[in-house]
């Protein structure tokens, strides 16, 4: 919740009273059209089924401040200020009081309704009345950052956390401890269930090439744009950029061996994977095309484009790299190896999500990805990983001719800027770019921005009106 104009809520307006006779009693009136309605809104925010929030500036005044008091977290900006000034119209602040009575000390509450004077947010903050103070042109971005992080949590822990808040005030050892419990086995559980296998959002065609069956999706018109995804992925991957690329290009974006609706009969081999993006692009009819990969798909963008050359008319690599090596790839190899022993593939996903994706990407896109992941066999998971985290491409960065953009995540934690930096250095005038707060995966993290930087890129290489790519 957050007001609507300079202050957060001024008090809640004037109601009058139908008329009475001068015999009829008031109270009855007063407790129905005055106070039930306030008991009513405190009930709703309290039984509500998720946390509630409010974001506070200017005043939170009477029905305001109780607001504020009833919700579940408030965040108030420096400038804000809090009071309770029923007495000073002459009448008991209780409906205000009631709200404030679980979360304060009865102290503040004193303080706030004998004196009717407001506090400022930082007396707030002590009160308990408000988590956290922010400086006014910081509110803003905390309520973005706030909405952003609960759409990217599990609705099954929001909903523990706000049960938890809800039921467990006056409760004492053992059933506050009962409450725990249950709370946590019924948020965790459904994060053990395997998840729901994925739905393709784009019909795909399929071609045979050495006796793989290689799925593909091919959608919009004019310049082609192949795009090749990462690790455990599929061309799904690419979703939620696609409305934006199909709008000025023709995407066929692959499944590679081993990944969505791509077999795997025999053992992983990156030429043979470069070579089956070769034929899907013959198959397709595609002459000059661009070229992205993301992660994995970009060890694979380089050999297609040493391949092809001119052919490919521009190329994105993006959280790529030429090779790594080292005991840091051993390590990673051996905690990979180790967990999927453990761990069912669906809960290695899960787990490579959370560790992957920027902490405020939407669930949704969340269980997404971990859907692709969980349909992809442990066996082949380990082979493809141990491949490309052996695999160097260096010798070919010499033979690309292909105007080529390096594209970092300023949060990847998987492919440093200094790592990626060797194809910059290899691939002859090769420029690089950061995109600001997305982690490796960036194309799920930050679609729209992801989608924006591949569409500039590539206009730059097509003709004026968009129409074919320069030759």
């Amino acid at each position: 919740m957050r007001g609507a104009g300079d202050n957060f809520c001024a008090g809640r307006a004037a109601s009058p009273l139908p008329a009475l006779s001068q015999t009829e009693d008031p109270r009855p009136a007063i407790k129905e059209r005055g106070a039930a309605p306030i008991l009513a809104l405190y009930e709703a925010i309290r039984s509500s089924a998720v946390p509630v929030a409010c974001f506070v500036a200017g005043l939170a005044s009477g029905l305001g401040c109780a607001l504020v008091a009833a919700s579940d977290y408030a965040v108030a900006d420096a400038r804000s200020q809090f009071e309770a000034n029923e007495l000073e119209k002459q009448f008991a602040p209780a409906l205000l009081m009631s709200a404030l009575f679980e979360r304060i000390h009865v102290k503040a509450i004193s303080r706030l309704v004998l004196t009717a004077q407001p506090v400022d947010a930082t007396t707030a903050l002590a009160f308990g009345l408000v988590g956290e103070v922010v400086a006014p042109w910081e509110l803003p971005k905390a309520l973005d950052d706030f909405i952003a992080f609960m759409n990217s949590r599990a609705p099954q822990a929001l909903r523990g956390i706000k049960t938890f808040l809800r039921d467990s005030h006056g409760m004492h050892s053992p059933k506050l401890a009962a409450l725990a419990v249950d709370v946590v086995a019924e948020s965790l559980a459904p994060r053990l269930e395997p998840t729901a296998s994925l739905a393709p959002s784009h019909d795909k065609r399929f071609l045979t090439i050495g006796g793989e069956r290689i799925a593909y999706v091919d959608i919009g018109k004019g310049p082609a744009v192949v795009l090749l995804h990462s690790l455990g992925t599929s061309s799904s991957l690419w979703d939620d950029i696609l409305p934006a690329l199909i709008a000025k290009h023709r995407v066929v974006a692959i499944d590679a061996r081993g990944h969505g609706d791509s077999t795997k009969h025999s053992a992983w081999n990156a030429d043979a994977v470069a070579n089956d993006v070769v034929a899907v692009a013959d198959a397709a009819g595609l002459g000059r095309f661009g070229l992205a990969g993301i992660s994995m798909g970009g060890l694979t963008a380089v050999r297609v484009a040493a391949k092809l050359r001119q052919r490919v008319a521009a190329m994105v690599l993006s959280s790529a790299y030429a090779g790594v090596s080292g005991p840091a790839v051993e390590k990673r190899l051996a905690a990979t190896e180790g967990m999927l022993k453990k761990l069912p593939m669906h809960l290695f996903a899960r787990m490579y999500v959370e560790q992957t994706l920027h902490r405020n990407t939407a669930y949704a896109n969340r269980e997404k990805l971990a859907q692709q992941i969980a349909a992809m066999s442990p066996k082949d998971y380990l082979e493809i990983l141990r491949a490309i985290c052996t695999d160097d491409v260096s010798g070919l960065l010499r033979d690309v001719e292909v105007p080529t953009l390096v594209l970092n995540a300023e949060l990847d934690g998987s492919v440093p800027k200094a790592v990626s930096a060797k194809l910059t250095q290899g691939i002859q005038g090769a420029v690089e770019q950061t995109l600001p707060g997305a982690a490796h995966l960036a194309c799920v993290d930050m679609p729209d921005a992801y989608a924006e930087v591949l569409l500039d890129r590539f206009e730059k290489y097509t003709d004026e009106d968009g129409a074919v790519w320069k030759s």
